[in-house]
């Protein structure tokens, strides 16, 4: 029987010094100077209700399942280098499907919400399947048709499909307001509230408090996997598909798990955010909003930088401040064009986007570290020397570079 005294197989550490160094990388005091920001930041969301009012809890509240939205997007496409354009699709599979479930099947949104996620995952199965053999732009614009042909099928069924929704799904107008988890009247599908001021206040709150909890988790999550094994396969994936067929796994295989797992995190953000955001549409997923919301999503991804899953919700707080800053300046002219700086939206936002693509095309996270790395080095007195390009120090980042060296190799050769 194994003790605390036995080695593990993993580097030779006993239990009690594996104990201590996850202790130790959970202290804040020890932690890395990002890591300690990071904590600060979510500190700053758990006090933030505490400087608004009630009522203007709605945009952090939807900024929080943005944030959701955009780690989904990162999952396939800043990891894997499969760039989707309607990622939009599984928000709204989710979130349909656990409205229809509510209002025209009487079923609670606690049983609806992990249907609508599960069949935003049958959903990532069924667009991954082609991701299988597709590459490059082929692969995006079968992420582009068929979120079109989602909107179509919401028209087409407007008034009536058969069994799954006999009221019909809506079509622009959505299906309705379906039941809120936590309502001040009575109606609420998890947590009964007193009417009244304080009754709209706790339930500003409850949504508040339960987007963020779910984003934790799903940030969590999504950290535990691309930090894990598969997260180097699906970067050597991005960088080197050829390579890892050489080193002999099997790419295809962690591209559709990649997709799923995306699927299922925006379709369970899709079906908790039309349970707490009252709006009778999911995300107005309809038509042109649909392309709109996924290339937000693309946006915020690129700001806050791809790959990173922590990039995307910097991305998405950058995102929302500018919305606020330049949609507050109404009252501004600019004097050749005589346009109100507020009516330029999103052109700001997009010019942003492009700078950072030219003088930091890792994003914002990574520019960040690099600049305080190069502080801390300088003031220790050290030279920066910059961080490696590519798959790293990892057995799969090896083996790409050993797989590139044969490449060129063989191509001096025949020259």
């Amino acid at each position: 029987m194994a003790t605390e005294s036995d080695e593990s197989v993993l580097g030779g550490s006993t239990s009690a010094e594996r104990r201590r160094a996850v202790l130790e990388k959970l202290n804040p005091l020890e932690m890395p100077i990002r890591f300690q920001l990071g904590l600060l930041g979510i500190v700053g969301f758990v006090l933030l209700p505490t400087q608004l009012y009630p009522d203007q809890m709605g945009r952090p509240t939807n900024l929080l399942f943005l944030m959701m939205f955009a780690m989904s997007w990162d999952v396939v496409s800043g990891y894997t280098g499969q760039l989707s354009f309607g990622h939009a699709f599984f928000f709204a599979v989710g979130g349909y499907t656990s409205a229809i479930l509510d209002l025209q099947h009487g079923i609670t949104p606690v049983i609806g919400i992990p249907v609508g996620m599960l069949l935003a995952g049958v959903g990532g199965l069924l667009i991954g399947i082609p991701a299988l053999r597709l590459r490059g732009p082929y692969l995006s614009l079968v992420t582009l048709i068929i979120p079109i042909i989602l909107a179509k099928l919401f028209t087409l069924f407007n008034n009536s499909l058969p069994v799954l929704a006999p009221e019909g799904l809506g079509g622009r107008n959505g299906p309705g307001l379906p039941t809120q988890l936590f309502g001040i009247d009575g109606s609420g599908a998890v947590l009964e509230l007193a009417e009244g001021y304080s009754g709209i206040q706790q339930t500003a709150l409850a949504n508040y408090y339960l987007a963020l909890g779910l984003m934790l988790l799903i940030l969590v999550v999504l950290l535990a996997v691309t930090r894990s094994s598969a997260g180097d396969v699906f970067t050597a994936i991005r960088e080197d598909e050829d390579a890892v067929a050489a080193a002999g796994l099997d790419a295809s295989r962690f591209k559709l798990f990649a997709f799923v797992l995306s699927a299922v995190v925006g379709g369970l953000a899709g079906a908790v955010w039309v349970h707490t955001v009252q709006t009778p549409s999911p995300l107005g997923i309809l038509g042109q909003d649909d392309i709109q919301t996924s290339i937000d999503v693309i946006i915020m991804s690129i700001l806050g930088g791809t790959g990173t899953i922590v990039g995307p919700i910097i991305g998405a707080v950058v995102f929302a401040l500018s919305a606020v800053v330049v949609g507050g300046l109404s009252d501004v002219i600019i004097p050749v064009a005589d346009v109100a700086v507020a009516d330029l939206r999103p052109l700001p936002l997009l010019a942003a986007a492009m700078a950072t693509l030219v003088f930091a095309p890792g994003g914002v996270l990574r520019a960040n570290i690099r600049l305080g790395r190069r502080i801390l080095a300088s003031a220790r007195g050290d030279e920066y020397e910059g961080e490696p390009i590519g798959g790293g120090d990892s057995a799969l980042g090896q083996i790409i570079e050993k797989y590139r060296a044969e490449l060129r190799e063989i191509i001096d050769e025949r020259r």
